[in-house]
């Protein structure tokens, strides 16, 4: 209830200074002192304020207003919490096949971006950097990034609720599920106050002015806003997200606080209520439309020539030689007995009927009247 209550608050206070700013009422009109409103202004009243763009290391953003705190919710203990790459790298034991592996999961990350870019809201948007590789995470590929969020609720709701693969859609756990053993008897909350991340992000930083955001010794475990995309579901569920480029546990994160709780189903329904069964963290929008494609791309042995592209510029593998190795290797591997295969064009299809029909669902489109916002165009640099 603690920290329910505490995030009640730091949303109102997030509303409460965004619509100061966009009414004009900024730090500069009731601060005399210049350097003090700017600080103010800068400091403690531009990251609580929706709209505001911001350039990162990894492309320029849409900010969302900042909370005071970072959550993670899990239903259960795991041993590892830790970005699905790694899950899966971890079954691999041969040095050679993880790094195979890594590249057929930025191939289908290609892939993935190969289909929004089939759209006329993506090729059309021009408000920020579209973020291929967190939206993917988002929308259940495998990569090296780990979803957070800065608001509690859909944390507690990720921590209380499962989704049925049968009947498609989120449910509150029970306690029948939660009783079978001691790993599922508890729920977890991940959490860390935001300023504690700031040393962090200096660091990372500084790492980054001169070294590619994707090299082998880029900073971990650092968290990274994501902002207002294209699609919905990221700003929807208060979106953050760390990357690992390599596996760093939460559980070994000395700064993250460990919230063990035992499950209630009492709880579980009341944030699954409260979150309109998912509705309010998995908006109905254009991106459903193609669900069946980013389902086959999950699992793609056959790549485009454009998604191995992709992939070798993501890992810096950029000369011919390179690129010829790299191709004889990847078509000498398998998943799951099928080969990989690297071919002129893309192997799942988009009919142009279903390519309409998301076109019409954004036609019009205004990012200030769609996600009741306002832009605010002046650039910082974290």
């Amino acid at each position: 209830m603690y920290l329910y209550e505490e995030n009640e608050k730091e949303l109102q206070l997030s509303r409460r200074i965004t619509n100061e700013e966009y009414d004009g009422q900024t730090a500069y009109t009731s601060v005399k002192d210049t350097r003090l409103a700017t600080f103010i202004e800068y400091v403690v009243r531009q990251p609580r304020t929706d709209g505001v763009l911001i350039q990162y290391p990894y492309g320029t953003i849409i900010q969302q207003a900042e909370s005071g705190h970072y959550y993670r919710g899990e239903n259960q203990l795991f041993p590892e919490s830790t970005p699905s790459l790694y899950r899966k790298l971890k079954q691999l034991s041969a040095e050679e096949e993880k790094n195979l592996y890594r590249l057929v999961a930025d191939m289908r990350i290609g892939e993935f971006k190969t289909l929004l870019n089939k759209f006329n809201h993506v090729i059309d948007w021009d408000y920020c950097d579209i973020l291929y590789d967190i939206l993917a995470q988002h929308y259940g590929l495998e990569t090296d990034w780990l979803d957070i969020t800065s608001d509690f609720n859909v944390a507690l709701f990720f921590a209380t609720c499962f989704w049925d693969n049968n009947e498609n859609k989120w449910k509150p756990l029970t306690k029948k599920q939660t009783e079978v053993d001691e790993q599922h008897k508890y729920g977890m909350i991940f959490h860390i106050p935001s300023n504690r991340m700031l040393l962090r992000n200096g660091l990372a930083l500084n790492y980054l002015r001169n070294n590619p955001f994707y090299s082998e010794n880029s900073p971990n475990n650092v968290v990274y806003p994501i902002g207002f995309q294209p699609f919905m579901r990221c700003h929807m569920q208060n979106g953050y997200a760390m990357y690992m480029r390599k596996p760093h546990p939460l559980q070994t994160d000395i700064e993250f606080e460990k919230l063990r709780f035992r499950h209630d189903e009492g709880l579980s329904k009341w944030i699954f209520d409260k979150m309109e069964g998912g509705k309010l963290i998995y908006p109905h929008e254009g991106l459903n439309q193609v669900d069946f494609v980013i389902d086959s791309i999950r699992n793609l042995t056959t790549f485009s020539k454009e998604a191995f592209q992709y992939a070798l510029a993501k890992n810096s593998l950029t000369t011919n030689t390179d690129k010829e190795i790299i191709k004889k290797a990847l078509q000498a591997y398998s998943i799951n007995e099928k080969n990989v295969i690297i071919q002129d064009k893309p192997q799942w299809k988009l009919s142009s009927g279903r390519r309409q029909k998301i076109k019409l669902i954004y036609t019009d489109f205004s990012i200030e009247e769609y996600y009741n916002i306002k832009l605010l165009r002046h650039y910082t640099y974290k």
